[in-house]
């Protein structure tokens, strides 16, 4: 499979944003990582687009809208940008980590999203820089445990009322830096990583990172690359938090353990900036 880089103006891949998230990330994503992913792979890309089996179109979804006052002003230049890049729509694929997704018509084109919200998209994953996690790991306290903002999503709160008399189970509503989440995180065997904003969490891949099970809750089971992934043996997903309490009296310490020792490694060898790059050519060749 051959990959045409569509040439676009600069301005579409601004060299910052006007803020980073989550704090400790440093400015950069899944955006520009698989562009440049392309760009040392030289062997995946072709220069005549008409040998091409597909058009990667290379905005900076994520930059571009945070610096235009989240997507509320210039749409209409990028839609007229995009148009003008894209040579045939249905050979055309973007990535596209920002919430709402491009906020612009990419007509048939294939949209790969970090945190879809819709039934619309490829789910990719929501990536952000490693934390820092001491080299030795604190003893188990917690069943599961959530630390973040509550107030992105309903679903948050719904999950914290429904667990909030639960001793086995942490749950803070705030932000106390990376050291307290990785505390907390490295402390439990499961890290409720409820959907927020955007249909996906930072805190799933966070998880995994720090080796515990990450248990998805939301509408919308956006576990990237299902079809040559097995979720289910190292994480946990539910649509419903009246699902919670069941769901969490199941699992036993020792099975936890496993799986929580499958995604840390997981996360290492396949999900980190390049390695999930792989996984997106293998969808574009099913989709072919």
């Amino acid at each position: 499979m051959k990959i045409y880089i569509l040439p676009v103006p600069k301005k579409l891949q601004p060299a910052a944003q006007v803020f980073k998230y989550p704090r400790h990330n440093k400015d950069y994503g899944v955006e520009q990582d698989f562009y440049h992913y392309l760009l040392i792979n030289r062997d995946l890309t072709v220069e005549n687009p008409r040998l091409a089996d597909w058009h990667y179109l290379p905005v900076f979804w994520t930059r571009w809208h945070l610096n235009h006052l989240y997507g509320k002003i210039c749409l209409a230049e990028l839609q007229q940008e995009m148009d003008q890049a894209i040579l045939d729509d249905a050979k055309t694929f973007t990535i596209c980590q920002y919430d709402d997704g491009p906020l612009v018509n990419p007509g048939r084109a294939s949209v790969f999203l970090a945190s879809r919200k819709s039934e619309e998209g490829i789910d990719i994953p929501l990536l952000c820089s490693p934390h820092q996690a001491p080299p030795v790991k604190p003893q188990k306290r917690y069943l599961a445990s959530f630390v973040g903002r509550l107030a992105t999503h309903g679903i948050r709160q719904q999950m914290a009322q429904v667990l909030k008399d639960r001793e086995d189970v942490f749950v803070f509503d705030g932000n106390l830096g990376s050291g307290f989440f990785v505390e907390k995180l490295q402390e439990s065997y499961i890290g409720l990583c409820p959907r927020g904003y955007g249909g996906s969490s930072f805190r799933f891949f966070e998880t995994m990172q720090l080796g515990a099970v990450p248990f998805l809750i939301g509408d919308l089971d956006t576990r990237p690359f299902k079809r040559f992934i097995d979720w289910d043996g190292m994480s946990l997903y539910t649509n419903s938090v009246a699902d919670l309490h069941a769901i969490l009296d199941s699992m036993k310490p020792a099975e936890l353990v496993e799986m929580g020792e499958w995604a840390g490694s997981f996360w290492e060898n396949e999900l980190t900036y390049q390695r999930w790059c792989k996984y997106v050519l293998k969808e574009l060749v099913s989709l072919k």
